[in-house]
């Protein structure tokens, strides 16, 4: 799966392969943060500064209220996944396309 919808809840489902490439479980906490209109989701030391949300039981987490309106993410946006091994990071870069 190379593509994920935001929910109308703000929740995002995480698929088996972001999960892994996390390395996360259930109540682990994943830093979240913008670089330019891409969400980048990472669970690398180093980001306390960063906002954080929760990977929970139902395999999603919570994109902060404040992330979706600084990038002008609306609910039902679909992004693509585009992983950065080396970086230790994930990122959701949104299909505006329409």
């Amino acid at each position: 799966m190379n593509k994920v919808k935001l929910r109308k809840t703000g929740e995002l489902y995480i698929p088996k392969t972001l999960i892994n490439i996390l390395n996360i479980e259930a109540g682990d906490r994943i830093n979240i943060f913008i670089d330019g209109k891409n969400i980048v989701l990472t669970s690398k030391e180093g980001f306390e500064k960063e906002n954080k949300c929760t990977y929970n039981q139902k395999g999603t987490i919570h994109i902060p209220a404040e992330i979706r309106r600084f990038s002008n993410i609306e609910t039902d946006t679909v992004f693509t996944i585009k992983f950065d091994e080396k970086e230790e990071r994930v990122y959701l870069i949104p299909d505006l396309s329409g």
